[in-house]
C-alpha cells in the first residue's frame, strides 16, 4: 500500500497552509472591497434620498442590500426601501397590467387597475412627504395617468361612435354599451359629481331621439308605436328619462290623429289610435289619449246624427271605420235594420239578388207594420214587403201585365173597400196620356183592382174615379168609375158638368160652362155669330141683332146647327150688318157634340 514519507508528509500540510492563508487573504481582501463598495452605495443613496431622488435612491438603496458581505447600515436600508419599494412596484404592476388589459379589451380588470391606483394614490398623497414625492416621481416615469387617460377615453370614444352612427344592433346591445360607459370612472367625463351620468344620459337620449325622429318622418304609425315601445323599455332597463320620449311622441302621434280626424279619414284614424293606445302603458295621461277618447266620442256622436238624418250609409261607413278601435258591431245591425225599415227595398234587393227594382215607395207604421215597400222590378214583377221588429221581410209578389214605363208608384188605400194596401201605378199609355193599374193587397195575396187608361183621373170623392177620356166605356167623355161587389173598379156613368140651357139665355151664365144648340149664321172674327134676338125699329128703318160669338179649335161652317158647351167669359167687338160696331159676348166653345 502507498504509503508517505515523513519529508512528504511535512511539505503537504505546508502546502495546505500556505493554500488557506492565501483563501483567508483573499476573503478578508474581497470583503474589504464589498464593504466599501456597499458603504459608496449607501452614501450615494443617502445623497440621492435627502435631495428628494426617491426612485433613484431605491435603486441604490437596493443595490446596497444586496451587498450581503457586510451588514453595515442595513437596518436603515431595510426600512427607507419598506416605504420607497412597495411604490415603485405597485406602480409598475399597475402599468404594466393596465396595459396588458387594455390590450385584451378587458374593462372590468382595467377598472380594477384604476381603482388599486386611486386606492394606492390616496394613501401615499395623503401619507408622508416622502410617500407622496416618491408617488410623484414614479407617476411621471410611467405616465400612468396619460395612460389611464388615454385607455378610458378610447373606450369611451369607441363606443359613443356607436351610438352616434347608429351601429347599435337591440337592446342587448344598448344595454352593453350603456354598462362599458358606466363602468368608465367618472373623471374622463368632464368636472362635477353630474357630469358622467349626464353625458351618458344626453348620448343615448340623442341616440333615441335620433332613431325615432327618423322612423317618424318616414314610417307609419305601427313602427313609430313599435319603436316607442321598445325605446320605453330600453331607458326604464338603462333607469335613463324618459320624459322627452313621451314629449317627442305625444306631439307627432296627436299630429297624426288629428290629421285623420280632419280629413275624416276615419278608418286611418281608427287604425293609428289603435296602433297609439299600445304605448298608453308608458305614456299615461299623455295628450294624445285623451284626444282619441274625446275624438271618438265625437265621431260616434257623428255616426248618430247621421242616424237620425237617415243618412244610414255614412253612418254604417264610420261604424265599420271604428271597429279596430271600439266594438260597433251592435251599433252596425241596429244602424242596418233601421236603414232597411227606411229604405225596405234593400231588403227586396238582398231577397232576390238578381233582380233589379228602378221603381219603389215605401210607407211607415201602417196596416200592422213597422215599414212597407212597394216595388216594381225591370222584368215587370211587383212586389209588397213589410217588415215587423226584427222579424224577417213578408213578401207578395204579382205581375204588372204588360204595363210599361212606370211614371209614379204609389200608395192610394182610399182605392180599397176594405182598408187594405192598394199600390197605385202611372204608367206609359201607346193610346192615352197614361195607363192606370191599382193592386189591393188582400190576405197575402195581390188583387188588381183598376186598369184603365184615360187622359187624366183624379179620385173625386170615397171610392169615386173621375177619368178623363178613359179607352172603352166612356170614350171621349169624362167619365166614372166605381168599385163593383169584388171591389174591382169599372164604368159607371158620363160625368156631366155643364148647365143646358137656350142660347138666348147665355147672357145670365157669365163664367160658367153649359150647353146649348144654335145655328151659325156667319163666319167673323175668327169663329162664327149665332142670332139671338131681331128686331125692327121703326125710327130708324133697320133691323137690329145681338149675337154671340162662338169660338175654339173647331172650324165652323154657316148655315148649319151646332151643339157645344162650354163658357162665356169675354166680349168682342164685331161689325153687324148695319155696318155699326157693337160689342158681343164670346162663348168659348170646349166641345162640339
Amino acid at each position: 500500500m502507498f504509503k508517505l514519507t515523513v519529508y512528504k508528509k511535512v511539505n503537504w500540510s505546508r502546502n495546505v497552509s500556505l493554500l488557506i492563508l492565501i483563501v483567508l487573504l483573499v476573503a478578508v481582501s474581497g470583503k474589504m472591497i464589498m464593504a466599501h463598495e456597499k458603504i459608496q452605495t449607501y452614501k450615494e443613496a443617502v445623497k440621492l434620498y435627502e435631495s428628494g431622488k426617491f426612485v433613484a435612491a431605491e435603486e441604490k438603496f437596493r443595490a446596497a442590500k444586496l451587498n450581503v458581505f457586510v451588514t453595515d447600515h442595513n437596518k436603515d436600508i431595510h426600512l427607507i426601501l419598506s416605504i420607497l419599494t412597495p411604490i415603485r412596484e405597485v406602480m409598475e404592476e399597475i402599468d404594466e397590467q393596465a396595459a396588458d388589459y387594455n390590450d385584451e379589451n378587458d374593462l372590468d380588470k382595467l377598472v380594477s387597475m384604476y381603482d388599486r391606483w386611486q386606492e394606492s394614490q390616496k394613501k401615499w398623497v395623503s401619507g408622508t412627504s416622502v410617500q407622496k414625492d416618491m408617488y410623484g416621481e414614479m407617476l411621471a416615469l410611467t405616465h400612468l395617468d396619460k395612460d389611464m387617460k388615454g385607455y378610458f377615453t378610447a373606450i369611451k370614444k369607441t363606443n359613443l361612435d356607436k351610438l352616434v352612427k347608429d351601429t347599435v344592433t337591440g337592446i342587448s346591445d344598448e344595454e352593453r354599451i350603456y354598462n362599458l360607459l358606466n363602468k368608465i370612472p367618472a373623471e374622463y367625463f368632464g368636472r362635477g359629481s353630474s357630469a358622467k351620468s349626464k353625458s351618458i344620459e344626453t348620448a343615448f337620449e340623442k341616440y333615441y331621439s335620433t332613431k325615432i325622429n327618423k322612423i317618424i318622418e318616414n314610417g307609419p304609425v305601427s313602427a313609430i308605436v313599435d319603436e316607442g315601445i321598445r325605446q320605453f323599455t330600453a331607458l326604464t332597463e338603462l333607469s335613463l328619462d324618459s320624459s322627452w320620449l313621451e314629449k317627442t311622441l305625444d306631439s307627432n302621434l296627436l299630429e297624426i290623429v288629428r290629421g285623420a280626424i280632419n280629413k275624416k279619414d276615419y278608418a286611418a284614424y281608427a287604425e293609428s289610435a289603435t296602433t297609439i293606445k299600445n304605448l298608453e302603458g308608458s305614456m299615461n295621461g299623455a295628450e294624445v289619449f285623451a284626444y282619441i277618447e274625446t275624438s271618438t266620442a265625437d265621431v260616434l256622436e257623428r255616426a248618430e246624427q247621421l242616424m237620425a238624418a237617415h243618412k244610414y250609409e255614412d253612418a254604417i261607413k264610420i261604424y265599420e271605420a271604428l271597429k279596430p278601435l271600439e266594438d260597433t258591431t251592435k251599433s252596425i245591425t241596429s244602424a242596418n235594420l233601421l236603414w232597411d225599415k227606411y229604405e225596405p227595398v234593400r231588403v227586396l234587393q238582398r231577397l232576390y239578388p238578381g233582380k233589379e227594382f228602378p221603381d219603389s215607395v215605401t210607407a211607415r207604421n201602417k196596416w200592422g207594420a213597422d215599414s212597407i215597400v212597394a216595388a216594381i222590378s225591370s222584368d215587370g214583377g211587383i212586389y209588397f214587403g213589410t217588415l215587423t221588429g226584427e222579424e224577417a221581410m213578408t213578401v207578395i209578389e204579382g205581375n204588372l201585365d204588360g204595363a210599361t214605363g212606370i211614371t209614379k208608384l204609389s200608395f192610394q188605400s182610399s182605392l180599397s173597400t176594405g182598408g187594405n194596401p192598394v199600390i197605385y201605378i202611372d204608367a206609359k199609355s201607346s193610346e192615352r196620356n197614361y195607363h192606370y193599374l191599382a193592386y189591393e193587397i188582400r190576405a197575402g195575396s195581390m188583387v188588381k183592382i183598376l186598369d184603365v187608361e184615360a187622359d187624366q183621373l183624379t179620385v173625386d170623392s170615397n171610392h169615386v174615379l173621375v177619368v178623363d177620356n178613359p179607352v172603352g166605356e166612356g170614350e171621349g167623355e169624362i167619365a166614372y168609375f166605381e168599385p163593383d161587389d169584388n171591389g174591382q173598379y169599372q164604368f159607371t156613368d158620363i160625368k156631366v158638368d155643364y148647365t143646358d140651357i137656350e142660347v138666348a139665355d147665355i147672357g145670365n151664365y157669365y163664367g160658367k160652362k153649359v150647353r146649348f144648340t144654335a145655328f151659325a149664321d156667319q163666319l167673323q172674327n175668327g169663329g162664327a155669330l149665332v142670332t139671338l134676338s131681331e128686331t125692327y125699329n121703326d125710327s130708324t128703318g133697320l133691323w137690329e141683332k145681338t149675337y154671340v160669338l162662338l169660338k175654339g179649335d173647331t172650324d165652323f161652317i154657316i148655315y148649319q146647327n151646332y151643339t157645344v158647351i162650354g163658357i162665356f167669359n169675354s166680349y168682342e167687338d164685331i161689325t153687324d150688318e148695319n155696318g155699326e160696331t157693337v160689342s158681343v159676348p164670346v162663348f168659348q166653345v170646349e166641345k162640339v157634340e
